[in-house]
C-alpha cells in the first residue's frame, strides 16, 4: 500500500469499499465482511509498524481494549498485529465526527456540549474500568451518532506513546491542543486525569468552535508552539457558555492531581445542563411515540415548499415556509401523535436524563444555529408548508372544496435527527393512507405526510439498532418497527398495538400474506401473525447463519452460510408459516466464490448480483427459478457496484458513473447498456415504464426501460454533503406522480414527475 496514495482492496478479511480518513496513527477505511457487515479498519502507518516492539505493544492494547463496552465507545471487532500493514477493524459506526460538525455547521449550543461532556464522561468511566487511558481523546475521535457520541481509538495510542517522542522526525503523535502538559512534558504517568483534561478541551471546543489552546490560530497550527501554550499558559475560554465555565476550568488544571475524577465530571455535566437557559435549550424530541403517553418534544420546523422561494443558483432552497397557523383540528391531530410539550417540561426531562447518565445525542439545530426558538405553542409550526392551500377555497361542481395541487418540498434531513444520509442508512418507502414511511436503520422510524412533508410522528428504536432492521408497512396500514423490547406495532397514527419480544433481532424484517417475518440471532427466522403477537412458526438453521431474506408477499428465501466458515451458501424457499417448500436447499453455481447481493423477488424467481471474490464490485446477475430451483447465470459486461433493481424479470444494475445495464435474467441476456451521464449515482428504482435514478447533486433522472434513453433530468438539489458524499444516495420512491429523493446533500425533496417522453 502506498500510504497516502492508493487504497488497498483488502485488509485482512476484510473487501475494502472507501477511505474514511486519516490521523497520526494510520488511515481508516470502511470495510465489509464476506457476509456484508461493515466495519472501519485502521491500517497502521509503516513507520510505526517498523518501530522495534510496536507490534508486541499493538497486540496487548488491542486485546485489551476489546475487554471495553459500553453505550458511548465503538468496540474493536478485529485486528492482526502482524499483518502488513497491522490493521484493526471496529464497529461501522455512520455518522461524522465532533470536528466534522463543528467545522460544517458551527459550535454547539452550550446543553449539547454539556451532554457531549456528560456521554464522554460515561464512555471514560468504561474505559477506565478496563484499565486502559484514551491518551488521545480528541473531536477527531468523538463520532455523533444518531443516539449519542462514540468513542473511538481508546487504548490503542499507549503503543505509540511508549514509543515515540512529541518531535521526533517532525512527528507530532496525538493532538496537543487535547493532550494534557505531563502528556507533553512526560514529567509524571500518563493516567486516567489525562483523559479528563483531553475532554475538557474537547467540550470547549465543542461550545466555542475552537480549542482553549488555538485562540486566534486556525487549528492544526504549529503544534510546538500550542503545546507550550497547553503547558505555561492559562485556557482561553472567551465564548464559552457560562454554564459550562466551572466544569471545563477544573478539568484543565495543570496539575493532574487537581482534576476532578470522572465520576464528578459526569455530575459536573449533568448539572451544567440544567443550568443551561430555557432560551438556549436546542429542538429536541422524545424517544418513542404513544398516543397514551406522549413525549416531551419540540416540532422540527416544516419542510421548505419549493415553488416561489427564494433559491441559490444550484437549487438549494433559501426561503422560509409561509401560511396561516394549523387550525384546531390539526393541532389535535398534532397531539394524538405524540404531542409537542413546553420547552420548561422539556428542560426538566432532559436535566434528568443527563443527571442518570443516558443523555440522548440529538443532532437537530439548537436554537442558535437555526435562527430560532422552537415552536412551544404546541401547533407543532402548522402552516401551509406544504401547500395544501386554505380549506375554504374554490369548490368543485357537487360544492366539496376541490384538492389542493401538489407543490413541491425539501425537508433538511437533520430535522429528523439524521446526521448524514447515506452513512446513517436513511431511505424511505410509500405508506399507505397518503404518507411516507422513513428510517435510519433500526434506530429511528418517521412517518411524513407524503404531500407536504410535514412530520406526523416518530419513533426512537434502542441504540444498538444502527444497521438493523428498517420499518415495513402492511396493506393494512400497521407499522412494524424496533423497539428495545423486540418489534413494536403501530398504527398509522403511532399508537402502539402490541409487541414481541425477540431479543437477538437483526437481518431484514418482512411481511408474507398474514405473517410478520424477523431474524433472531444469527440462525432462527420467526414468524407472527401481522395482527396480533401470536407466533406462528419458526424455521432455524442449525450451525449455520442466515446472510439474506427476500420475500415476494406469500413465500419467504432465506440464505444461509456455514456458522465455522462462512463458506457453503444455501437457500430454502419458505412458506408464511416457516414451513420449508423444498425437499432440498438450491446452491449457487461453483462460480459465486463470494457474497450474492438480492436484489428482487417475484412470484417465479429471486435476483441476485454476484460479488467478485476480490474487489468491492459485482460482475454477474443471477436467477434462481422458485419451481424448479435452477440457476441461470449472466455476466454483466463491464463490473458495477452493487446496486440494482429487479422489475418484471428485468435487473437494472447501476454504476457510480451513471451507466445503467439491463438484464434479461430469464434469457441470460444483456438487452442494453445505456449512460445518463449522472455522476455519483444512486441506487435505482423501476416504476410505469421508467427507470428512476439521482446523481451527487439530487438531480433525477428518467430512463426509458426499453432502451436505456434518457428522457427527464431534473434541477440539483445539492443541501450539505457530508461524510458520505462520495458514496451514494438510496434508490429514489416513485408514487403516480410524484419522486420522493434523498439527496447526499442530506435532504429528502419531492417532485412531481415529468409527462416524459423520448427526446
Amino acid at each position: 500500500m502506498a500510504e497516502g496514495h492508493s487504497t488497498p482492496e483488502r485488509l485482512g478479511p476484510y473487501v475494502v469499499e472507501r477511505r474514511l480518513g486519516a490521523g497520526g496513527m494510520g488511515v481508516v477505511y470502511l470495510a465489509r465482511t464476506v457476509a456484508g457487515r461493515q466495519v472501519a479498519v485502521k491500517a497502521i502507518r509503516r513507520e510505526y509498524a517498523e518501530d522495534p516492539g510496536f507490534r508486541d505493544r499493538f497486540r496487548l492494547e488491542v486485546a485489551a481494549a476489546r475487554r471495553v463496552s459500553g453505550a458511548f465507545t465503538a468496540p474493536v471487532v478485529d485486528a492482526d498485529p502482524e499483518g502488513d500493514p497491522p490493521w484493526l477493524a471496529t464497529l461501522y459506526v455512520p455518522g461524522g465526527s465532533l470536528a466534522d460538525r463543528v467545522e460544517r455547521d458551527g459550535p454547539l449550543g452550550a446543553r449539547e456540549a454539556a451532554r457531549v461532556g456528560a456521554q464522554l464522561a460515561e464512555a471514560l468511566q468504561d474505559i477506565h474500568r478496563c484499565g486502559l487511558v484514551h491518551r488521545d481523546l480528541k473531536p477527531g475521535n468523538v463520532l455523533l451518532a444518531e443516539d449519542g457520541v462514540r468513542v473511538i481509538d481508546f487504548g490503542i495510542s499507549r503503543a505509540l506513546t511508549a514509543s515515540r517522542r512529541l518531535t521526533e522526525s517532525g512527528a507530532v503523535l496525538g493532538s496537543p491542543p487535547f493532550m494534557a502538559p505531563e502528556q507533553l512534558t512526560g514529567t509524571r504517568a500518563v493516567e486516567e486525569p489525562a483523559d479528563v483534561f483531553a475532554l475538557g478541551a474537547v467540550v470547549a471546543f465543542a461550545a466555542t468552535g475552537q480549542s482553549p489552546f488555538e485562540q486566534g490560530e486556525s487549528p492544526g497550527g504549529d503544534p510546538l508552539a500550542v503545546a507550550y501554550r497547553v503547558v505555561h499558559e492559562e485556557p482561553h475560554l472567551v465564548g464559552l457558555p457560562e454554564a459550562l465555565r466551572e466544569l471545563v476550568t477544573l478539568c484543565l488544571a495543570k496539575d493532574p492531581d487537581r482534576r476532578p475524577d470522572v465520576a464528578a465530571v459526569l455530575r459536573m455535566a449533568a448539572w451544567a445542563d440544567a443550568r443551561v437557559p430555557t432560551e438556549e435549550v436546542p429542538r429536541l424530541r422524545g424517544p418513542a411515540v404513544s398516543p397514551a403517553a406522549p413525549p416531551a418534544v419540540s416540532p422540527a420546523a416544516p419542510p421548505v415548499p419549493v415553488e416561489g422561494a427564494a433559491r441559490e443558483p444550484g437549487g438549494q432552497s433559501l426561503g422560509q415556509p409561509v401560511g396561516p397557523a394549523a387550525g384546531s383540528a390539526a393541532v389535535a391531530a398534532r397531539r394524538r401523535r405524540g404531542g409537542w410539550r413546553g420547552a420548561a417540561a422539556l428542560a426538566a426531562v432532559t436535566a434528568v436524563l443527563a443527571a442518570t447518565g443516558f443523555g440522548v445525542w440529538l443532532a437537530t439545530a439548537s436554537s442558535e444555529t437555526t435562527g430560532g426558538q422552537g415552536d412551544t405553542s404546541g401547533q407543532g409550526g402548522g402552516g401551509d408548508a406544504g401547500g395544501t392551500g386554505d380549506a375554504g377555497g374554490t369548490g368543485g361542481g357537487d360544492g366539496r372544496p376541490e384538492p389542493a395541487a401538489f407543490r413541491p418540498w425539501e425537508l433538511p434531513l437533520q430535522q429528523l435527527g439524521v446526521l448524514d444520509a447515506p452513512t446513517s442508512g436513511f431511505g424511505c418507502r410509500t405508506a399507505t393512507d397518503a404518507n411516507l414511511l422513513c428510517f435510519s436503520g433500526g434506530e429511528l422510524t418517521v412517518l411524513l405526510d407524503a404531500a407536504t412533508g410535514q412530520e406526523l410522528w416518530r419513533h426512537h428504536g434502542p441504540r444498538t439498532a444502527a444497521g438493523g432492521p428498517t420499518a415495513v408497512q402492511d396493506e393494512a396500514g400497521t407499522i412494524f418497527t424496533v423497539s428495545e423490547k423486540g418489534v413494536l406495532a403501530l398504527d398509522e397514527d403511532g399508537g402502539e398495538l402490541w409487541e414481541v419480544d425477540v431479543p437477538e433481532l437483526m437481518g431484514t424484517m418482512l411481511t408474507a400474506r398474514d405473517a410478520l417475518v424477523v431474524q433472531n440471532g444469527d440462525s432462527t427466522l420467526r414468524f407472527y401473525d401481522r395482527r396480533s403477537p401470536d407466533a406462528v412458526g419458526t424455521w432455524e438453521a442449525p450451525g449455520r447463519y442466515v446472510t439474506a431474506t427476500l420475500g415476494n408477499g406469500s413465500q419467504v428465501l432465506v440464505e444461509s452460510r456455514d456458522g465455522a466458515t462462512g463458506a457453503d451458501p444455501q437457500l430454502m424457499l419458505l412458506d408464511a408459516s416457516g414451513r420449508e417448500l423444498w425437499s432440498l436447499p438450491a446452491s449457487p453455481p461453483p462460480e459465486v466464490r463470494s457474497l450474492l447481493e438480492p436484489v428482487g423477488m417475484d412470484g417465479e424467481a429471486a435476483y441476485f448480483l454476484v460479488h467478485d471474490a476480490d474487489l468491492p464490485v459485482v460482475t454477474a446477475v443471477l436467477r434462481l427459478d422458485l419451481a424448479t430451483s435452477a440457476w441461470t447465470w449472466t455476466d454483466l459486461p463491464a463490473p458495477a457496484e452493487p446496486r440494482g433493481v429487479a422489475e418484471d424479470g428485468v435487473v437494472y444494475v447501476a454504476d457510480m458513473g451513471g451507466g445503467v445495464t439491463a438484464v434479461d435474467a430469464a434469457a441470460a441476456e444483456v438487452l442494453w447498456t445505456g449512460e445518463t451521464g449522472a455522476s455519483a449515482a444512486s441506487a435505482p428504482a423501476v416504476a410505469d415504464g421508467r427507470l428512476y435514478l439521482s446523481d451527487g447533486d439530487g438531480r433525477l433522472y428518467a430512463v426509458d426501460v426499453a432502451d436505456g434513453a434518457v428522457l427527464d433530468t431534473g434541477e440539483p438539489h445539492r443541501g450539505t454533503p457530508g461524510l458520505g458524499s462520495d458514496a451514494w444516495a438510496p434508490a429514489p420512491v416513485i408514487t403516480d406522480e410524484v419522486a420522493y429523493v434523498t439527496t447526499l446533500g442530506n435532504t429528502l425533496y419531492a417532485a412531481p414527475l415529468a409527462d416524459t417522453a423520448p427526446r
